[in-house]
């Protein structure tokens, strides 16, 4: 391969990297300069500036600061932008604006965090519906496409575009909205950031469609975003330190959780070696600082059982009754299918599979979940009522998109058939 070759490959790469995991940044600053009323041209301009140092890096080497030459770009794509939407002079108070937009040079990192987290508030308005919310969070901060979002939200391409230029145009009617609120409006707007976090955390642990079990970049985007908001010192609090050791124990555990052809590798069969011990060092900080204050929020409760899982030696060494204790205090602040569902497995460990089948049976609403069918599958099979087992795994799989999942639920089919045991 020639040398201008590889280099292209390089600054391509490196773009794409900038793009996931810059972008929301480039954007934040802008709407702060420019305005939310702006923000499709803004996220036009990110983009195009994308575009130039695709064409100019090769030529002209990777900068040394490319964050900040990309939203300089940006930022003067924007200015001739506005300029040339004006037929006579800019008024005084305009003109005065963009001529004062400071360079992007100047930016140090603590402008840089304090502008992507008003972004986020932003995105997470309380005025908008929590599947807007975390949309927006994915496609304004975390660089997400709007095919990408679709495949999360299990929906096509029309639909989330329309939910983005709906949510978008109820933020322009709130002028004050990119900020970080303050008192009670705080309280109230970091409940919904944290919930989104969650949500798109829990998407990119157990993908609901596509080839792979987890999608990494979902993931490290959380937990990103998650500790810039445990950092800051207007929205650290207990239950978002909770929620970053959550995500952390949970992610510290994803290179054991398929093997090397991507295939799903159950809890008590993975090899704890790949455990990343760092993440889950990280996670004990962050535990620890959420122990502060009186609140034990739905996060706390999480993080203790993750905690539980990731720091066992063994699997047969797990507290499963401190675990099971966690999860019924869990159902009392809030109701999770997967909580649930991950609660009567707990049950089946401790009291066995009968008196798990028997919670389960009392549930109601979840016919059409994938897990709940996977869940039954395991106890019956468990109880050794392969046929039934058989035919649960064969629910499970028809409403399962994820190729990994379904993969898994066939081999488990095909180890209870190979038995002789399912008739």
């Amino acid at each position: 391969m020639s040398r201008p070759a590889v280099e292209e490959n390089r600054v391509t790469e490196l773009v794409d990297h900038l793009f996931r995991h810059q972008s929301g940044r480039m954007v934040s600053v802008l709407v702060r300069l420019i305005g939310f009323d702006r923000i499709d041209a803004i996220e036009e301009a990110a983009q195009d500036s994308m575009v130039a140092a695709l064409r100019k890096w090769p030529f002209t080497g990777v900068p040394e600061n490319p964050t900040a030459w990309l939203i300089q770009t940006a930022r003067n794509r924007m200015i001739d932008q506005i300029r040339r939407e004006r037929f006579e002079p800019l008024p005084d108070d305009e003109s005065t604006v963009l001529s004062a937009l400071p360079p992007a040079e100047t930016l140090l990192a603590s402008e840089l965090a304090e502008d992507e987290l008003r972004m986020i508030f932003a995105c997470c308005h309380p005025m908008l519906s929590p599947d807007s919310q975390v949309a927006l969070t994915l496609k304004i901060v975390s660089g997400f496409s709007v095919a990408e979002i679709a495949s999360a939200f299990l929906t096509s391409n029309e639909a989330v575009a329309k939910m983005l230029t709906r949510a978008k145009a109820r933020l322009r009617q709130d002028p004050g909205g990119f900020r970080i609120p303050a008192g009670s409006e705080l309280t109230d707007r970091l409940e919904t950031v944290l919930k989104s976090l969650y949500l798109i955390f829990n998407e990119g642990y157990g993908a609901s469609e596509g080839d792979e079990l987890v999608r990494r970049d979902l993931c490290a985007e959380a937990i990103r975003l998650t500790k810039l908001v445990a950092a800051h010192p207007v929205t650290a609090c207990p239950k978002a330190h909770a929620a970053a050791a959550l995500f952390l124990f949970q992610a510290a555990r994803i290179p054991a959780r398929t093997d090397p052809v991507g295939e799903l590798v159950l809890f008590a069969d993975q090899d704890r070696g790949l455990w990343d011990r760092q993440m889950i060092a990280d996670g004990l900080a962050h535990f620890r600082l959420s122990a502060g204050g009186n609140e034990i929020s739905s996060y706390h409760l999480e993080a203790e059982i993750a905690a539980a899982y990731s720091l066992s030696p063994s699997a047969d060494s797990i507290d499963r009754a401190r675990i099971l204790e966690c999860y019924d205090s869990l159902r009392k602040i809030s109701f999770s299918r997967v909580a649930e569902l991950n609660r009567i497995v707990v049950v089946s460990m401790i009291h066995g599979p009968d008196a798990a089948l028997t919670e389960l049976n009392a549930l109601d609403g979840l016919d059409g979940y994938n897990l709940f069918h996977l869940t039954r599958a395991y106890l019956l099979s468990t109880a050794g009522r392969k046929a039934e087992a058989v035919t649960s795994y064969s629910e499970a799989r028809l409403l399962t998109r994820n190729e990994a999942v379904r993969k898994f639920i066939a081999m488990k089919i095909d180890e209870i058939r190979n038995s002789g045991q399912a008739v």
